[in-house]
């Protein structure tokens, strides 16, 4: 049985109205709707559907070991479309009409076989040489010309030969051709595939590195921002201590009493006490913005992580939605494929039939 997957009435060269009719009588037969029926059964629904065939047909049960290759004795729903469609028995490309029977000596009722399109299209030259040196054969063994009608048979044998080989190479070659398109679509498919998600990925990754370059101008921009706000506010006088203040008054009094070595003295250990001031309001304010600054940077910091475990999620997203999408269309040329082979091995079927056909009738008028 074929694998599970939503079948399509275009999947196998059928209009909706037929594709529902095929299923509506299939259902009807598969009681327990297990999604198969009974490989008993198949001729049955098919005489539901209007094609006047036995269940001991030999083309038929040649079709259904085909699509049952393992013997499991059930017909999916895609395997009965097969053998409606794809095996002369039923609606093949006649537009859904029954093929036409003929009775057998035996009175059994068994089906035409036909040969494909490119085969039935023969050279008609050598048929006609083929029947007027069968006709040759005949008039030389009604005229007693045995040596003649001998060469003219072997002849005719060789032709006939001759033109089932050519036959089988042209079915060959049309199916192997057949089967390298599928594979070039496929390889052309899968080139166009790898070429979109290429750009998609370049399309990503530009874009995510636009959006890095832009939150790092961010936060360049904010740290210019808050070292001009605090270099706005830097006191232009710093604020001195009383101690110092009252030294530089002691300072100004003795130089204005003209004790001017005192004055000095005073001076000399006032801007020592000033320069020390100084340090220090320097240095506390550059831990401040030191400390502030840092804050800043690893704010900035979380940021450019978070950002960056982002684009990575939707890089990882990407490649699991490409590898979906690869997977369905593994999938989709593997079930293309698998029907492809399964046509093809109806088809060198129903040509072997044919074939075997022809020679017992040979054999048959030979005798």
């Amino acid at each position: 049985m074929t694998g599970s997957r939503q079948l399509q009435p275009e999947d196998f060269g059928l209009s909706q109205d037929q594709f529902n009719d095929i299923k509506s009588a299939f259902d009807e037969f598969d009681r327990d709707a297990s999604g198969a029926i009974d490989a008993a059964e198949v001729g049955a629904t098919m005489r539901r559907l209007g094609q006047p065939i036995n269940d001991d047909d030999e083309v038929l049960q040649m079709t259904i070991q085909t699509v049952d290759p393992d013997g499991s004795g059930k017909i999916g729903l895609g395997e009965f479309l097969t053998i409606m469609t794809q095996s002369h028995l039923g609606w093949g490309d006649g537009g859904g009409e029954g093929m036409d029977v003929q009775e057998q000596p035996r009175g059994k009722t068994k089906s035409k076989v036909q040969l494909p399109p490119e085969l039935a299209a023969e050279d008609q030259a050598v048929q006609d040489f083929l029947r007027i040196l069968d006709e040759h054969r005949r008039h030389c063994e009604r005229e007693g010309k045995y040596l003649e009608a001998e060469t003219a048979a072997r002849r005719l044998r060789e032709l006939r030969q001759h033109e089932e080989n050519r036959r089988r190479e042209a079915m060959r070659s049309r199916q192997t051709a057949e089967r390298l398109g599928i594979e070039e679509a496929h390889m052309l498919e899968f080139e166009q595939f790898n070429a979109i998600w290429e750009q998609r990925m370049q399309e990503y990754e530009k874009s995510a590195e636009e959006g890095l370059e832009k939150l790092k101008e961010k936060h360049l921009a904010e740290i210019m921002a808050f070292q001009e706000e605090w270099q706005n506010k830097l006191p232009r006088k710093p604020k001195l201590s009383k101690e110092l203040l009252n030294m530089r008054k002691i300072q100004d009094t003795l130089a204005k009493q003209e004790r001017y070595q005192e004055a000095q003295k005073i001076k000399f250990k006032a801007d020592e006490r000033e320069a020390w001031e100084l340090a220090r309001l320097q240095d506390q304010l550059s831990q401040t913005l030191a400390a502030k600054e840092q804050r800043i940077r690893q704010k900035q910091h979380q940021e450019l992580t978070g950002l960056a475990k982002r684009i990575q999620r939707g890089r990882e997203e990407y490649k699991k939605l490409r590898q979906v999408e690869l997977e369905r269309r593994l999938q989709r040329y593997k079930n293309v494929k698998d029907d492809l082979t399964a046509k093809q091995k109806i088809e060198t079927n129903q040509f072997n039939r044919l074939m075997a056909s022809k020679l017992r009738s040979d054999r048959d008028q030979a005798a």
